[in-house]
C-alpha cells in the first residue's frame, strides 16, 4: 500500500519526519490553491424533500473525526435552528484527541425553545444520524444512542486510525460496519456515498465533505431546517461561502440524483492479469533497462505456461516487488521525477529539504539501532539527479552501493525467488496448488528499508522452508 500525506487534514507537528523512512523531502512553501471541477450544478433541479415534524424534540446525532468539520456542521444546524426561532441545543463530545479523535454532536431541535428539557441524546432515542465517520459512527458510544426506527445516512469514506499505524494491513470492514448499524436501526438500505471523495474530485481537497454530507442528510429529510436557514447560516459563518453553498448542494444531488456524479465516482478497471505483467515490464525497462525487464518476463512465463492465472498473477507481483528495489539509483531516480508535481502543488519560490540516510556517511543511531537521518539542502538536486543516471553500474563490480550487506541480500532473494518459481512450474499440480499459492504470495511481506526489510526477509525465507517441508521439498 501507498500513502501520502492529506494536506487539508495534516496537523502540522511533522512527528513523520520520526519514522523510520531512510529517505523523503519536506517542502517549505505555500500551497497552490486546489484545482476544482468544472461539474455543473446548474442543470440539476431539486424536489424538496418533507422536513421532519417537530411534534416532539427531533434528536440528531453527528459523527466524526476531529478536526474535519463535525462541529461546524452542527453549529450550522444550530445557528439555522436560532434564525427559524426553533428550540435547539447542541452538545459536543470531542474526547481527549480533538484533531482526529472521535467527534458526536449531540443536537437536539423543538418547535420552540420551551419544548427543550435537555441537551444530552438519551440511550435509543436518537431518530436521526449524520454518520460522517463510519468507524466513529459504529463505535459503542455512538450506536448507544441508536434504535430501530431511526433513519441515517453515512459517509463510507476509508479515513485513517490509529490501527492503520499499528498494524500495516488493517482493515476497516467499512462494509460490515455499515451493515451492523444496518442491523441496529432496522434500516434495510442506508444510504451512503463517499463524501470525501467527491469534495476531492469537486473542490480539490477534502475540506467540505462534511458539509456534502449536511445537503445529503437534509435531502434526506433527516434535518427539520429549511434549506433557506441553512444558507443563511452558511453566509453568517463566513468561510468559503460560495463552496460551502455548493457543497451542500452537491450532497443534495447525491441524495436525489445519484447517477449523475457516477463520472466523477467510477472506480477504475480492474487490471488483467496481462496488464499487470505488463505494466511492471515498462517500468523494470526504465528501472534499469530492456534486458533486465525481459529477465522479469521470462520468468513469469514458466508460470504463464501452465495457464494458472492465481499463480501467474501472485508471481509476476512478488518478483516485481523484488525485482524493483530501491537502491540508491533508484531513490535518485524518483526524486528526480517529481519536481513537475511539486511545482503544480506549491505556488513559487518553495525550498525542497532532502532527509536521507546515506550508506557511506557515518549516522547515529536511534534507541532501536536505527540510522538517524541527515538533512540535506535543494543544492541536493543536481546530485540526485546524476545518480540516476548511473543506474547501468547497478550490480556490476563497479557499483559501490552493491557491496553493502543489505543490497547483497536484495540480489539474493530475486535469485532465491526466481528458483521457487522454477520449482513451482516443475511440480504444482492440483492437490499441493494453493500451497504453492501461498508460497508465491509470501513475498509481498518483505517490507521497509534497512533492519527493517532484513528482519522481514529473514521471517519470510522461514515460513516458505517451513511450507514447503509439508509438500516434502527440499529447501
Amino acid at each position: 500500500k501507498k500513502r501520502r500525506i492529506n494536506q487539508s487534514a495534516c496537523n502540522k507537528d511533522f512527528s513523520c519526519i520520526n519514522g523510520f523512512c531512510p529517505s523523503f523531502i519536506t517542502v517549505k512553501g505555500k500551497l497552490r490553491k486546489p484545482q476544482t471541477s468544472n461539474f455543473s450544478l446548474q442543470d440539476h433541479a431539486f424536489t424538496d424533500p418533507v422536513l421532519p415534524s417537530l411534534d416532539k424534540p427531533f434528536d440528531l446525532l453527528i459523527t466524526g473525526v476531529g478536526g474535519t468539520g463535525v462541529i461546524t456542521v452542527a453549529a450550522l444546524i444550530t445557528m439555522a435552528a436560532h434564525l427559524e426561532g426553533k428550540g435547539v441545543s447542541v452538545l459536543d463530545f470531542t474526547g481527549f484527541a480533538q484533531k482526529f479523535g472521535p467527534v458526536l454532536s449531540y443536537v437536539r431541535i423543538g418547535s420552540e425553545p420551551e419544548a427543550l428539557h435537555q441537551v444530552r441524546i438519551d440511550q435509543q432515542s436518537a431518530d436521526a444520524l449524520i454518520g460522517c465517520d463510519v468507524v466513529v459512527s459504529s463505535s459503542p458510544k455512538a450506536s448507544a444512542s441508536y434504535r430501530q426506527g431511526m433513519r441515517s445516512v453515512m459517509n463510507v469514506a476509508s479515513m485513517p486510525t490509529g490501527d492503520v499505524v499499528r498494524q500495516r494491513d488493517a482493515d476497516l470492514k467499512i462494509d460490515h460496519r455499515v451493515t451492523e448499524i444496518e442491523r441496529v436501526t432496522g434500516e434495510t438500505s442506508l444510504p451512503c456515498i463517499n463524501a470525501n471523495e467527491l469534495s476531492e474530485k469537486i473542490f480539490g481537497n477534502t475540506v467540505f465533505a462534511n458539509v456534502i454530507m449536511l445537503g445529503f442528510a437534509w435531502q434526506h429529510a433527516l434535518v427539520p431546517i429549511t434549506e433557506e436557514a441553512l444558507t443563511r447560516a452558511i453566509s453568517m459563518n463566513g468561510t468559503a461561502i460560495e463552496e460551502n453553498n455548493r457543497a451542500f448542494a452537491v450532497g443534495r444531488l447525491a441524495a436525489s440524483s445519484p447517477g449523475s456524479l457516477d463520472e466523477l465516482t467510477k472506480k477504475p478497471e480492474t487490471e488483467t492479469l496481462e496488464q499487470i505483467i505488463a505494466a511492471r515490464a515498462e517500468f523494470l525497462s526504465e528501472y534499469q533497462n530492456r534486458r533486465y525487464s525481459k529477465k522479469y518476463l521470462n520468468t513469469i512465463k514458466k508460470l504463464s505456461d501452465h495457464g494458472d492465472a492465481a499463480l501467474t498473477k501472485a508471481a509476476a507481483k512478488s518478483l516485481f516487488k523484488l525485482m524493483a528495489y530501491k537502491d540508491e539509483y533508484e531513490v535518485a531516480r524518483l526524486h528526480s521525477r517529481f519536481q513537475h508535481q511539486l511545482e503544480t502543488q506549491f505556488e513559487d519560490g518553495f525550498q525542497i529539504s532532502y532527509h536521507l540516510a546515506p550508506p557511506f556517511i557515518p549516522s547515529q543511531r536511534d534507541a532501536r539501532g536505527r540510522p538517524v537521518k541527515k538533512q540535506f539542502g535543494q543544492w541536493m538536486t543536481k546530485p540526485l539527479a546524476g545518480l540516476a543516471k548511473l543506474k547501468f553500474l547497478r550490480s556490476t563490480p563497479a557499483d559501490v552501493f552493491g557491496y553493502t550487506q543489505e543490497r547483497r541480500m536484495e540480489r539474493e532473494l530475486i535469485t532465491w525467488y526466481q528458483q521457487l518459481i522454477e520449482t513451482c512450474s516443475n511440480s504444482c499440480d492440483d492437490s499441493n496448488r494453493d500451497t504453492w499459492l501461498q508460497i508465491l504470495q509470501a513475498p509481498m511481506d518483505i517490507r521497509g528499508y534497512g533492519p527493517v526489510k532484513e528482519a522481514a526477509a529473514k521471517a519470510v525465507r522461514q515460513q516458505v522452508t517451513e511450507i514447503k517441508e509439508t509438500l516434502s521439498l527440499a529447501t
